[in-house]
């Protein structure tokens, strides 16, 4: 009797086990939060605000932005993925990704994106916007994921897994020669988003996008020097997110490499300072733009300690701009209600 009773026990145990597995199975089911499609607000989740160096508590270049029901990305660096999935976002409900530009820390993440969000249910391709180059990009990794789709299709089937689904339609863009040329490439249901030329010479093309949202508008500078463009785009809007490298922290990096005998990583560290913005220009182009709220991202190289964070934040403040600033920070969310 006694081995039965301990037997019992045992079950008991093993049961009440599989209740509390049970449990937390459906709350990782149940954690998707859809209501952020049906929010009045326009809504912005950071998913990566660092850089192509390593950093344990920043992905690459992304941000989720979230609209009367449309859900879309602006990038895809490395890593950043795994935030977009870890903030709850519907992934199967994903529309389409803004290309910035096609530096691999901005481009990293697509064949994620597209990939689990068709596993997680979207039914159609997944648009790709940019400049010229998207297209090309859109097909390398057609081919590239090209095993994978045929597995998943073969193992679940078309109903579940349509193949038609698992590509990009890309769509691209030619601005005019003008530095601050910008064209619509989105306008559907109230949410009208503007592509506009930034300055990342030598590279090109390369851009940044607004979003206007009932009276609401942010905009994300992409990768580039100060730029009168950003600015001019930039005015009447609420959230600005503007790339940032300390230049004083990177020539310290590449004057320590220089010493060390690292005359290839001196170089490289040298030459990133020539075309990005610092944080006091960050501060003056949303200081001239009027911009009430600016959000510093792709953060070079990321603050690791509170000297770092006041360093970027005490050059903001040296430009003169007198409105709220943000070090942005992986997770980070802005809601801007309709006016």
């Amino acid at each position: 009797m006694r081995r039965l009773g301990i037997a019992l026990s045992l079950l008991a145990l093993a049961t009440g086990c599989e209740r509390i597995m049970d449990r937390v199975a459906e709350r990782a089911l149940q954690r998707i939060d859809s209501r952020v499609l049906t929010s009045p607000d326009l809504q912005v989740v950071l998913c990566g605000t660092g850089s192509p160096l390593a950093d344990p508590e920043r992905a690459s270049a992304c941000t989720a932005v979230i609209a009367g029901g449309h859900f879309f990305l602006v990038d895809a660096g490395p890593g950043s993925w795994k935030n977009v999935d870890l903030a709850n976002l519907p992934t199967g409900r994903l529309e389409g990704v803004f290309l910035t530009h096609f530096h691999s820390d901005h481009i990293g993440d697509l064949g994620e994106a597209e990939t689990q969000s068709w596993i997680a249910g979207r039914m159609q391709p997944l648009d790709l916007y940019g400049p010229p180059g998207v297209a090309r990009i859109a097909g390398g990794l057609a081919q590239v994921y090209a095993g994978d789709v045929d597995a998943r299709v073969a193992h679940h089937g078309d109903a579940y897994m349509p193949r038609a689904a698992a590509t990009f339609a890309p769509h691209e863009t030619a601005l005019g020669p003008e530095p601050d040329a910008s064209a619509v490439v989105y306008d559907r249901d109230g949410l009208r988003v503007t592509m506009f030329r930034v300055d990342h010479r030598p590279v090109e093309p390369a851009v940044g996008y607004r979003f206007d949202w009932k009276g609401r508008a942010v905009v994300f500078s992409g990768d580039t020097r100060k730029s009168t463009s950003v600015v001019e785009h930039a005015k009447g809007a609420d959230l600005l997110f503007h790339e940032a490298l300390d230049p004083a922290l990177v020539g310290r990096a590449a004057a320590a490499a220089k010493r060390l005998g690292l005359d290839r990583m001196a170089k490289l560290a040298g030459d990133i300072e020539t075309y990005h913005t610092s944080p006091r220009e960050a501060g003056e182009v949303a200081r001239d733009a009027g911009v009430p709220h600016l959000v510093l991202t792709h953060l070079v190289p990321a603050p690791r300690n509170v000297l770092m964070e006041r360093s970027f934040v005490h050059a903001v403040h040296e430009s003169g701009y007198r409105g709220e600033t943000t070090l942005g920070a992986d997770g980070m969310r802005f809601a801007l209600a309709p006016r």
